[in-house]
């Protein structure tokens, strides 16, 4: 199992860390950028270029699992990359292939990751094996049923559903299917673009199992066994602010789950029912496409 990532109670450096090597630097980048990167599409009929590159700082900091008491801590600089094609973009959320993209309605496959964890840093799950670097993709179904007369403001139903697949090198099994159904409402507040959302997630056995089951093997005075069940993970409340500059691009996020009355809270693994989590980046531009394109909005986190 992956033993390569350390988070520590403290900040940590993006990057390799010491005495470690590139390729845990490396998986955290692009684990930080999948889970930071903010694309912001237009709004309103605002114009934006068809892709921007960049560079600079971000940080994030987020629980090593739903339920978990300790956090991932990350801070460094990444590279930053948004594309807003008509079928094929690139932004916070990772890539997303548009198979049916009207006004109201479109219809996409998306993916995106989770940071792994070594158990030996969780107390928890200390003794246990360790969480792998966890991929999901899968298809969206958006719904937006009211909009203001600009396109500024708008409301957004989205309806998920990935498969998830843990991954250590080139060894990847699959973990399971999930779901997020959740309501998304964007509005603007002078040049600042921000959205609050709301979503309810679920999880089938497999994929609740791969966070929360206790082996015989594994189970200590202090941690019985369990076996988890499929059902209801956990409530999130995500609130985001981005700001789009000629040259630079500005972003923050904060975000709560809750997960009183999960189908798992009873887990020796669940030490809180909430989990706060935040990040930000700061963006400096220094490649912008010529083309300006108009596309919906996207949170920005």
């Amino acid at each position: 199992m992956n033993r390569s990532v350390r988070p520590c109670p403290g900040l940590q450096w993006l990057g390799a860390p010491p005495g470690g090597s590139a390729t845990r630097g490396a998986r955290r980048l692009l684990v930080l950028m999948a889970l930071v990167v903010a694309g912001q599409g237009a709004a309103g009929g605002e114009e934006l270029p068809l892709y921007e590159i960049g560079v600079g700082p971000a940080g994030i900091s987020t629980p090593h699992y739903l339920g978990a008491d300790q956090n991932h801590n990350l801070l460094g600089p990444i590279p930053y990359l948004v594309y807003r094609g008509e079928h094929l973009r690139i932004d916070r959320s990772g890539v997303k292939t548009f198979l049916v993209d009207e006004e109201r309605f479109d219809f996409n496959i998306s993916a995106g990751a989770s940071l792994p964890v070594d158990s030996d840093d969780n107390r928890a799950r200390r003794g246990m094996a360790d969480l792998d670097l966890l991929l999901e993709i899968g298809p969206t179904l958006r719904y937006t049923p009211w909009q203001s007369a600009d396109g500024a403001r708008q409301l957004r139903l989205d309806l998920p559903l990935r498969g998830a697949f843990s991954a250590d090198g080139l060894d990847v099994d699959y973990q399971g299917l999930a779901s997020s159904p959740g309501v998304t409402y964007f509005s603007t507040l002078g040049e600042w673009r921000w959205a609050a959302s709301y979503a309810a997630l679920f999880g089938d056995r497999r994929y609740h199992g791969h966070v929360y089951d206790v082996d015989p093997a594994e189970a200590t005075a202090w941690r019985p066994a369990y076996r988890a069940s499929a059902g209801y993970t956990a409530s999130r409340v995500t609130l985001s602010a981005t700001r789009h500059y000629r040259h630079w691009y500005l972003g923050g996020y904060l975000r709560y789950h809750s997960l009183h009355g999960a189908a798992n809270d009873d887990s020796p693994l669940v030490r809180q029912r909430g989990n706060l989590s935040a990040g930000f980046l700061a963006i400096w531009f220094f490649k912008q496409s010529e083309t300006r394109v108009s596309r919906h909005p996207e949170a920005g986190f």
